[in-house]
Formats: structure tokens, sequence, C-alpha cells
């Protein structure tokens, strides 16, 4: 044969190889990445044609349906701004965040856990028909938490204790979803951030909040009883510094129980250095500290509680000196939390010591009414044990009744809850965790109020009323 028809043939042989490999390579290896690239017009045009599965609250009310204008699919919002945040945005032009993200493949009805029909329908090259993701968000609470909150910068979890379901997820200033992707250019350069999701993604110091979480590990180690006794003197001086008490108070002779009542820093700072940086940090992973809450949201939106410096999260096992560990036993030095994580808290002591894994979607149906996923409980977290959670249940009940949270109290319900003011500058960041009914609960909160010149027990406490209120009333929760 002719040396140039070897060549020629040979040239062709290696480029319809090349052209078979590039095919494979854009095909299989990189259609992921490509069908997930924003910029691919072929995909966006295709699911702007596509009717996405509605998100729907826990009473099978819309809060993100779809509409059809001039040939393509739109999202509609029926309840307004309704957790907009955590239910998320699918913008052709600024991709999803939310639920909208994290359960893109249910509503676009990719999931491969949907069935053969929807296999099918990819196939043969028909619309593909989304499934419908039920939340566990409670109407009634989510409008009765977004109210008292309002006019407010800040957040509002709440959740099941005993399973784990977040019934409510508020964060503030919010926005119009139906609006997004007009104001999307005003929205993220906004100071407030409204962007934001506050609850899930917004670290903030716990403040005194955080001394349930120093209680839990001192009675569940000994470091200290209900009835143990300390003696404040208004400071108490560790490692070349000292720890004040708010509004620098002295309170004299006092037990474990009044120390939490009343929220006496010394007395903490005296305990969290009786339990060593060890056992306070080991505690503090007990609860969830050091690791992202697995909800149902892409992992980038939901913050890890932990201790930072500098915008930077700092190991479990960095050093702290004994000055370090007497203010974060107090819940200030460099500790910094979710208003998810202490919701966590407060719902851990009121579930006997057991943090239940927190979730927001309770099950997937199909366009043709399956139900392909039902969320079951699951335990998270082992905080600690029964009998130092129902010392401190009573301990936090004594808050509420004649403590610094009596603005939380309930007619007729027990209550158990815990006050914090954090100081940051000339401005403070206002906390109340809670549980209720204290007996039997039924529901968990955490509330944050951020830039206020009020104390927790003053502007967070009537909020949590508010929600721990609504939701008692609700005829069901998740």
């Amino acid at each position: 044969m002719d040396k140039a028809v070897i060549r020629t043939f040979t040239v062709m042989v290696v480029l319809f190889a090349a052209l078979v490999a590039n095919v494979v390579y854009i095909q299989v290896i990189r259609a992921g990445s490509l069908q997930d690239d924003p910029e691919n017009r072929a995909r966006i045009l295709q699911e702007a044609r596509m009717k996405r599965g509605r998100i729907l609250a826990y009473d099978g009310s819309v809060i993100a349906g779809s509409r059809k204008v001039e040939g393509y699919w739109q999202r509609t919002y029926p309840k307004g701004a309704f957790a907009p945040q955590t239910v998320g945005y699918s913008s052709l032009r600024y991709g999803r965040s939310g639920i909208e993200a994290g359960m893109d493949d249910y509503l676009t009805g990719t999931a491969a856990d949907l069935g053969i029909q929807s296999w099918l329908e990819r196939l043969l090259d028909k619309p593909t028909r989304g499934a419908d993701v039920r939340l566990t968000l409670v109407p009634s609470v989510q409008q009765a938490a977004q109210e008292a909150l309002a006019g407010q910068k800040g957040a509002v979890v709440a959740l099941d204790p005993v399973t784990g379901a977040v019934i409510a997820c508020v964060s503030l200033p919010g926005y119009a979803p139906g609006t997004l992707t007009r104001d999307f250019g005003k929205l993220s350069k906004d100071q407030d951030a409204p962007l934001l999701d506050r609850a899930l993604q917004g670290l903030y110091t716990p403040g005194s909040s955080f001394k349930v979480l120093t209680a839990a590990a001192a009675l569940q180690t000994g470091a200290a009883t209900p009835d143990s006794v300390y003696d404040d003197t208004g400071s108490y001086e560790v490692g070349g510094g000292k720890v004040t008490n708010y509004g620098d108070a002295t309170f004299g002779r006092n037990t474990f129980t009044e120390a939490l009542t009343y929220s006496i820093n010394t007395t903490f700072a005296k305990v969290g250095n009786d339990l060593g940086r060890e056992r306070l940090i080991a505690y503090m992973e007990r609860f969830g500290f050091w690791a992202r809450p697995p909800l149902e949201v892409p992992e980038d939106q939901v913050a890890v509680s932990a201790r930072y410096r500098g915008g930077r999260m700092l190991e479990p096992g960095a050093p702290m000196d004994d000055l370090a560990v007497a203010w974060a036993a107090v819940g200030q030095e460099q500790v910094q939390a979710t208003p998810l994580q202490m919701a966590l808290v407060a719902a851990g002591v009121g579930n006997g010591g057991r943090v239940m894994t927190p979730y927001l979607v309770d099950r997937v149906i199909t366009a043709d009414g399956r139900e392909v996923r039902v969320t079951k409980p699951k335990v998270w977290r082992g905080a600690f044990e029964v009998a130092p959670a129902l010392e401190l249940n009573d301990m936090m009940q004594k808050v509420v009744v004649e403590g610094t949270g009596t603005a939380a109290a309930l007619a007729d319900v027990k209550v158990a809850g815990k006050t914090g003011t954090a100081e940051s500058g000339d401005a403070n960041t206002a906390w109340f965790i809670a549980f209720a009914p204290a007996d039997t609960p039924r529901v968990a909160v955490a509330v944050t109020i951020e830039g206020t010149q009020a104390t927790g027990g003053e502007v967070a406490a009537p909020v949590a009323a508010a929600v721990l209120r609504a939701a008692l009333a609700a005829p069901s929760l998740p």
C-alpha cells in the first residue's frame, strides 16, 4: 500500500479516536459540571421550559409554586416573604440557594429514587415533572416569629426537641422572593445583608445563653451541683485579667442555681476553670460545635459554630489560658454560635440530653402522589445524661419564674429558658433560648437580636414567648 495512503489513514484513525474521546469526555466525564454551569445556555433554556416541583409548608400550603409565562415557567410565591432565605431562590440568572438548591434534583425530577417514570421522561426527551418538597415549617409559627421580630435585625429558630424538625426559621431583614431577579444587585450590596440566612449562617457571640452548655458540662462531670455555693465580689481575677458581671453588679453568696437564674458571670467563670479547657471544649463538641448541622440546604449555607479568631475557625485543641476559659464559659471570648446551634442546645436539655438531627424536609411527593422520601427522626448528638438534664431543666425554669427571663413566661405553661446579652462595642447582641412545656417539651426556640441597647431579657425573651405560644397553639407539629 502506498505510504501516503497509510499516513493519511493513520491520521484519520487518530483524529477519529480523538473525536470519540472528546465526545466521551464532554458527554460523560464533564456532563455534571457542564449541567451545573450557570453559563450553559442549553441547560438554562431547558430548565425554563420545565415545571419545577412545588415547595410546600407543613400544612400543605404552597410556599413556592410555578406559572407559565410566554412558554417559560417562573416561580410564584403565594405566601410572599415566607422564610425567603431558607426556602431560597431559583433564578435562571443568579442560580439557586436554600432548599431550592439543596433539593434541586427532586424539584427538577432528576433524583434517582423518583422511579422509572422520571427516567423514561428523560430518556424520551419529554418534559420532566418535578416532585413536590414538603417542609417542616409551620405557617402559624413562622408567621408569629416573623411578626414578633419585625423591625429588628436578627433571627429566630424554633424546632421540635423530640424530632429535630425545624418549625420556624426567620432571618430579618428579608426580601421579596418574587422580585429577587430584579432586585438582586441592590440586595447583594445592602449593608444589612438581607440575602444572608442569619438563622443558619449568622455567627454571633452567644453571651450568657451559652451558660446552659457550661452548666450541662458541670452537672454531668460533677464540677458543680445545683446547690454548690459560690461567693461573688463583683469580679473574678484569673490569668492576669478578670471577669466581671453585667452592669458591674455584685451578688455575694449564691448557689449554682442562683448563678444561672440571675446570670452571674463570676460564678460561671469559676465553674469554667473548675471544668478546665479540655472538658469545656469536649462538651461544646457534644452539643454540636465544630460540626455542620446536616440540613437539606447547601453546606456553605449552614455555618459551623466554634471558636473563631479573625474570621478563621480555631481547632478544638487550640490553646486557651485560664482567663480565656473563664470568659468562654460565660459565652464571651472567641465563642461564636448560630441561632440554630443555640436552639439545639436548648432542645438537647429539654430532650433529656439528646440532641436530635435538625431537618427542614418532611417528605418528597412525586407528581403522581407517591411519597419517595419521608424523614425519620434520629439522634445527632448524645450531649449528656438524663439526670443532669432534669436538674438543668429545673434551673432553667427558675430563670423564667424569678430571674432574668420573666418576660418569656406563659400562662399555665412552664417555660425553661436562659437570657444572653453579648456586649460588642456600643451595642449588644440579645439572646433568649428556651423550651416548653418544661415537663414535656414540644418546642425549643432561640432568638437573636443584633445591635440593640437592651438585654436579652428585655427584647429577645418576649419574642421567644410569642413563638412558644404560637407553637403550642398549633393543631399539628412535625
